[in-house]
């Protein structure tokens, strides 16, 4: 299939509050752990021509990212983990093994031409993952849509639009089940592990 251009304004990834990455660092990784995993990241990014890739990675067998695509700091990608499309993955999200970002990959809808020829053009629309962010084994999201910080999506969900922050989503296709949190403690959740105050909570 011909190759389509990663978009060049993808934003950075989410970040998570300074003293909560130097808890990640005392906690998930200790002095020898660091300067290999070091080494490793820094040669992912090359290999995979990654616009950004943060400390503290994990990284699974059988990954494919898109080019440009950018990775926040102690993430979790599991094995196969499959996104062809231009990806933001916001620091701390933990991407079970299993997991793919599908896109509108063909045209369906010209009338003389065939799908397999119907190549979509087009620069592919970039899929954002807030901070904090929980994809349960197998999740299947659809190219584009945005994942809000503190999501968690419940294994094997299929999901078709974007999701509000703190929202435990499950289902095909996914829908909110509950928020992670109440409220208040939604706000103080978000204070100490992203830092300052949340601006965009939803209960729709």
């Amino acid at each position: 299939m011909p190759s389509r251009a990663v978009p060049a304004d993808l934003p950075a990834p989410e970040r998570a509050a300074d003293a909560v990455i130097a808890r990640c660092r005392a906690g998930i990784e200790g002095r020898c752990k660091r300067a290999v995993r070091a080494c490793l990241v820094r040669l992912l990014r090359r290999r995979h021509r990654l616009a950004e890739l943060g400390e503290g990675l994990h990284w699974g067998r059988n990954i494919r990212l898109a080019p440009g695509s950018r990775i926040g700091r102690f993430a979790y990608l599991g094995a196969d983990f499959e996104c062809h499309g231009p990806i933001v993955i916001g620091d701390l999200c933990m991407l079970a093994a299993g997991c793919k970002i599908v896109g509108a990959d063909h045209l369906y809808d010209i009338a003389g031409l065939p799908t397999r020829l119907a190549f979509a053009e087009r620069p592919r629309p970039a899929t954002i993952l807030g901070a904090d962010v929980w994809l349960g084994q197998r999740v299947t999201v659809m190219e584009g849509v945005s994942i809000g910080t503190g999501a968690v999506i419940g294994a094997g969900a299929v999901v078709t639009r974007d999701v509000p922050p703190y929202a435990v989503m499950a289902g095909l296709p996914a829908r909110r089940i509950r928020w992670r949190f109440g409220e208040d403690t939604m706000r103080r959740h978000h204070a100490e592990v992203i830092g300052g105050e949340m601006r965009d909570f939803r209960t729709a």
